[in-house]
């Protein structure tokens, strides 16, 4: 049977047209409710998904999810407030959009909601979040969906079970806060430059389970990795230091090439003018004349590369220089990095333990009412947003939810 589905003129579509007008008339009357509210009466909200279609073509309706900023992205017109609206509303404002920019002159369409915004349900729930809305939904059958209440009948059985999974959290969480607080401790002697872990530089947050734990092996291996560490950066310093170094010597020794080079250019350059001048004078041969010549053309041209060499060797001086320096900088960015991801995932695992202790100790606490034949109630916030502002209620098992509402389940007096 097809979908029903509003028209732009306020009727409904599909089998049985005549039944559902009459359907349509009986709720205008106020006699047809949904989630409490008329159904003609809802008005469409961010987190809606409407389908929509031309009722004179051949093509199948399209899906639009409302979004953020209440728009929905219809065919042609692109996107369009509906946020706000009633259904007929939104059919009448696109009827008039289609006709306003001529795209269409008698438009015929149709919309309805296929998926409402969903609830939420948070607390005292076993497992809490997002969950599809439908029309009647109640707060007892939304807590049904996140699959109870926490301190909901069950049997021993599975109380034991449950008490021995949140105690093995626990415990895990403190195992996991101690490495993290003692690579943490192995971090900061790496920044330091020292050979030992000194505990005093673990997180403050974790040091009471520092105090209770058996340190010892843990340490070694921490201590193994420190003294790798170390060794290995050592060991690349040295290697950068002694290039530099030989770099550095290689550069005196090409300055005093230079100078002897000059002082042989200078003196090949007296000669060539000596030689020049006889030659003016015929007191010696042109051979002569050329081969000095080519002398001291050799001799500068040997000058000219030990300019190069050195050229070459400042420049590589400069790059060792800037390794060395780019290695302790990174180095210590790295570790800086890893510490705050430490202190992080210790308050991360921190919280997770606070979290299994308390649902721990509720459990016994429940488990000595219940042999006390006390009885637990619960209380139900609905927070309804409105306008951008939550309404809260007070509700009860069978208070009528709305799309996006939040339920947030508590033990009474607690």
């Amino acid at each position: 049977m097809p979908a029903l589905r509003w028209m732009e003129d306020g009727s409904f579509s599909g089998v049985r047209g005549s039944v559902l007008r009459w359907v349509a008339c009986v709720a205008a009357a106020g006699l047809v409710t949904a989630g409490g509210v008329r159904a003609e009466a809802y008005r469409l909200q961010p987190g809606d998904v409407i389908s929509f279609d031309f009722l004179d073509d051949t093509e199948l309706p399209v899906s639009l999810t409302i979004d953020g900023d209440g728009d929905a992205q219809f065919p042609l017109v692109g996107g369009v407030e509906v946020s706000g609206l009633t259904v007929v509303e939104a059919l009448g404002k696109l009827r008039s959009e289609y006709k306003d920019r001529q795209i269409l002159v008698d438009p015929k369409i149709a919309l309805n909601i296929t998926t409402y915004k969903p609830i939420f349900v948070l607390g005292e729930v076993k497992n809490p979040g997002s969950f599809p809305y439908h029309p009647g939904l109640t707060v007892d059958q939304a807590i049904g969906l996140a699959g109870g209440t926490l301190t909901a009948a069950s049997n021993a059985a599975d109380k034991i079970m449950t008490r021995a999974r949140l105690r093995g959290e626990i415990d895990g969480a403190e195992v996991e806060i101690v490495h993290e607080a003692i690579y943490a401790a192995r971090l900061a002697a790496q920044l330091r430059g020292a050979e030992t872990i000194d505990l005093n530089d673990a997180p403050e947050i974790a040091r009471p389970y520092l105090e209770r734990a058996s340190l010892k092996s843990v340490l070694e291996i921490e201590e193994k990795i420190l003294k790798t560490d170390l060794i290995t950066t050592k060991a690349q310093a040295e290697i950068l230091t002694q290039s530099i170094a030989e770099t550095e010597s290689s550069l005196k020794i090409l300055a005093e090439l230079e100078a002897e080079q000059k002082d042989v250019v200078a003196m090949n350059e007296r000669d060539l003018e000596r030689v020049t001048n006889l030659r003016k004078r015929e007191l010696t041969t042109e051979t002569d004349l050329s081969r000095v010549k080519n002398t001291t053309s050799n001799e500068k041209s040997q000058l000219l590369e030990i300019y190069a060499e050195i050229s070459r060797s400042k420049l590589q001086l400069g790059n060792l220089k800037l390794e060395l320096s780019k290695l302790q900088a990174d180095r210590q960015n790295d570790i800086l990095l890893k510490l705050q991801e430490r202190e992080a995932a210790i308050k991360k695992l921190e919280s997770t333990r606070q979290s299994a202790e308390e649902q721990f100790y509720l459990l016994a606490s429940i488990a000595a009412d219940e042999r006390k034949g006390d009885q637990i109630s619960f209380a139900y916030e609905v927070r309804r947003p409105k306008n951008g502002v939550n309404t809260v209620i007070n509700g009860a098992p069978f208070t009528e939810l709305l799309p996006g509402d939040v339920v947030a389940v508590s033990i009474a007096g607690m």
